[in-house]
């Protein structure tokens, strides 16, 4: 073996180790270790106090069959070298995130408690995706079978009406049925879907009444404005409803998502972000860049891809120019992370998400072929961030 060959190999080991502590660090972030109830920060407002009225049952849509939009790069970065260098690089770690009941996040702590006075968080369970992509990557059916465990843990606490009662329950289903969407859409696209298929198939009906329950019209108009406040959740809730309704072969989703996803294009400035809570935010920018990505890549149709493209490709160049040659997250300006402005789950001052920006820099790179993505991927996961 070559010393050239040696050189390469020890960078990987060194950049893998930084990023994948960095993606343990943000899942005991989100609340892994914590076993009480935590402060509610300011990014999770409590549900308006406007009365709603109860909604009914929602009886099953009629669906067709599920349909393949786009070039599904999205598959192949979850299946990249890129990838089992840094955020998969410790899949054990990973595995090791998701209790036997299928609890991860602050959702452990809820159950240790036996429930005493805690809450739980529908959104906690999000981080399914990242596991079953890690299953993905390395081919492990352990980690699969854990990250639908873990969505079955959401799904077993499902009301009757399709929503989750929990606190901030509009935000956090929008996160998790995105979570589910991409992880059911992941495993057909990498064909592994058939070895969990009677699991998947239990799981559809739940995802439709979920995501109807987010494309309802009828939610206060309190949580409603909270899209316009915040643009990364117009393509949160958008790519969630969009790829729903691709897997489900249901029009009225897709619809409803594609609505989304067009109201937050219409919140970028022109120098390229997304309003954040009135300006502009390095972390919640690459957030809502990795839900557009996925959005243009497999869940979107030809026309609302070519509108979608030029606003992807100046936020990307914002974005990049958020980040120092040496990879470090700028953080001055921010209006949300960094500053000690926000507290996440645990209470915790939220910090700029390492893990997002480089998400999103590299699934550029798959998306739109263009390897200086993977360059700045890899310099912002190797960079020491600010605190």
């Amino acid at each position: 073996m070559t010393s050239a060959t040696l050189n390469v190999m020890r960078r990987r080991r060194r950049h893998g180790g930084v990023i994948a502590g960095a993606l343990a660090a943000a899942l005991l972030l989100a609340g892994c270790s914590i076993f009480t109830a935590p402060e509610r920060g300011v990014d999770y407002p409590a549900p308006a106090a406007t009365a709603v009225p109860e909604r009914p049952a929602a009886s099953p849509p009629s669906v067709r069959p599920r349909q393949s939009v786009g070039a599904g790069q999205d598959a192949e970065f979850e299946r990249s070298a890129f990838l089992a260098d840094t955020f998969y690089h410790q899949p054990d770690v990973l595995l090791h995130q998701v209790e036997r009941s299928g609890a991860m996040g602050v959702n452990r702590g809820f159950e240790i408690a036996a429930r005493k006075g805690g809450e739980w968080y529908i959104e906690e369970q999000r981080f399914a995706d990242t596991i079953i992509g890690a299953g993905v990557n390395h081919n492990r059916r352990d980690l699969i079978d854990a990250g639908l465990r873990a969505l079955e843990w959401g799904y077993a606490r499902q009301a009757a009406d399709g929503s989750f009662p929990c606190p901030d329950p509009y935000l956090g289903a929008s996160y998790f049925v995105a979570a589910t969407a991409h992880s059911l859409w992941l495993l057909e696209a990498s064909g592994l879907a058939a070895s969990y298929r009677e699991r998947i198939d239990a799981m559809r009906p739940k995802l439709a009444r979920a995501a109807h329950w987010i494309a309802d019209g009828t939610h206060p108009a309190a949580v409603l404005a909270q899209q316009d406040v915040y643009s990364s959740r117009r393509f949160v809730t958008g790519y969630a409803l969009a790829a729903s309704g691709r897997d489900l072969g249901d029009t009225e989703l897709v619809q409803v998502g594609d609505d989304m996803v067009a109201r937050g294009l219409k919140r970028q400035q022109a120098a390229g972000y997304f309003l954040e809570r009135g300006g502009f935010d390095s972390g919640f920018q690459a957030e809502g860049l990795v839900y557009l990505l996925r959005y243009y890549d497999h869940a979107a149709s030809p026309e609302m891809q070519r509108r979608v493209e030029p606003a992807l490709r100046r936020a990307l160049a914002w974005l990049a120019s958020r980040v120092t040659p040496r990879g470090v997250i700028r953080i001055v300006g921010n209006t949300r992370s960094g500053g000690n402005q926000e507290r996440d789950r645990t209470g915790a001052p939220r910090r700029v998400s390492a893990v997002a920006v480089v998400r999103a820099f590299g699934l550029a790179r798959y998306v739109f072929g263009d390897a200086k993505f993977e360059t700045l991927a890899r310099t912002v996961a190797t960079a020491r961030q600010a605190g």
